[in-house]
């Protein structure tokens, strides 16, 4: 019976992490404050699910070589198996991770958020080409938060925005043209009922 918990507590440590990588949005999705909180969140459960993998893996490691000798159905050394090949996978991916944002850095300037207009600024490619997500965010008692999208734009430059009487102003730097531009969006149409 302690053997079925401690495998079933190793899947735990191992497989929750797992879940929480295949979801697109960072920390199981939940929004919760603003995109960037979120970000800020997973960056910082990065370590925590590291240490997660590795203690299932050291549990599932210490479980085998409890019950080496003993006869297992095969089903069972498959599950095993599987499991620590997803703990050693898991592991590299989360060690390269956890090396990438203590030497390079976070990207926490992506994202931005004022007046209820969230930015979020994507890399498209290595040539400084980027996709700007503008979205109009809602925030409920709780803190937990939609984004209802706005607009998308490609290659903005350097730009700033601002709203006013519902209408959301970007300023950029258009290169192409050479100097200022300004965007106005009508938001008139968004709200937070």
């Amino acid at each position: 019976m302690q053997k079925n918990i401690k495998f079933i507590l190793a899947s735990l440590l191992i497989l929750i992490p797992l879940i929480d990588s295949l979801f697109i949005a960072p920390a199981f999705g939940i929004q919760w404050k603003s995109e960037q909180t979120m970000y800020l969140v997973n960056v910082y459960l990065m370590p925590i699910k590291l240490l997660m993998v590795l203690i299932g893996g050291f549990l599932l490691v210490r479980q085998a070589r409890s019950s080496y000798q003993m006869p297992r159905v095969l089903y069972k050394k498959i599950a095993e198996m599987t499991l620590f090949v997803l703990a050693g996978l898991q592991s590299i991916v989360l060690i390269a991770v956890c090396v990438l944002y203590a030497v390079v850095g976070t990207n926490v300037e992506k994202y931005q958020l004022q007046n209820r207009i969230s930015v979020y600024t994507a890399d498209a490619d290595t040539l400084g080409e980027a996709t700007h997500y503008f979205s109009f965010q809602c925030t409920d008692k709780s803190g937990f938060y939609s984004l209802m999208p706005i607009a998308t734009f490609n290659r903005l430059g350097d730009f700033s925005f601002t709203t006013k009487n519902n209408v959301l102003l970007i300023e950029h730097n258009d290169y192409s043209l050479k100097g200022k531009q300004l965007k106005k969006i009508d938001i008139s149409m968004f709200s937070c009922d």
